[in-house]
């Protein structure tokens, strides 16, 4: 008895032979990738984070410079600030200095160190700012934005601001503040 194969008979068990195979190392591959690494229990989302940020599980030096990559800046409103201000655009800073001028219930301008000649710079703040007044110290920790948008703003605090008292700032840098600190040295 004889058995006639055609061709596409052969290319299909080749395809069959091959595939087989083939399927097999690259599933066992994405499944190795399933895997988890540490503990399985008492972790949650952040810890894991935490631990690809930091792969050999060292705490990255932290500097008051915004140069040294996954550190914060912290430190005072100065020239040195403002010379890296491009840089620091959409990153939470800490910064200190002195209320310059009180602008409105919601914003305010914080002046450089007295060594400097650095422009004041505007800080906008959706929460209690009854007990500020220029000349005082400030810890001002925020989010950089280098362009004022006042529509955007006012989106972002649900709230209609007044056009004309923002007026000399549009289109300058400003910190959108997620807390001030009325008492930074006590």
């Amino acid at each position: 008895m004889s058995i006639h194969h055609s061709k596409s008979d052969h290319f299909g068990s080749w395809l069959v032979r091959l595939g087989l195979p083939g399927a097999l190392v690259f599933g066992s591959l994405g499944l190795a990738g399933c895997g988890t690494s540490g503990p399985e229990s008492g972790v949650d989302v952040e810890d894991v984070q935490e631990a690809a940020d930091d792969p050999l599980g060292a705490e990255a030096p932290r500097s008051a410079s915004p140069s040294v990559p996954g550190g914060p800046y912290e430190g005072l409103y100065d020239q040195k600030f403002v010379d890296e201000l491009d840089s620091l655009e959409g990153q939470t800073v800490t910064i200190s200095a002195d209320v310059n001028e009180v602008v409105a219930p919601e914003a305010f301008t914080i002046a450089g160190t007295d060594d400097t000649t650095v422009e004041p710079l505007l800080v906008i703040y959706d929460g209690d700012l009854a007990d500020l007044e220029p000349g005082k110290p400030v810890r001002v920790k925020g989010v950089v934005h280098t362009v004022l948008d006042l529509p955007y703003i006012e989106d972002d605090l649900g709230a209609d601001l007044d056009d004309p008292l923002y007026a000399a700032w549009d289109q300058e840098p400003y910190i959108m503040a997620v807390k001030v600190d009325m008492n930074p040295s006590g």
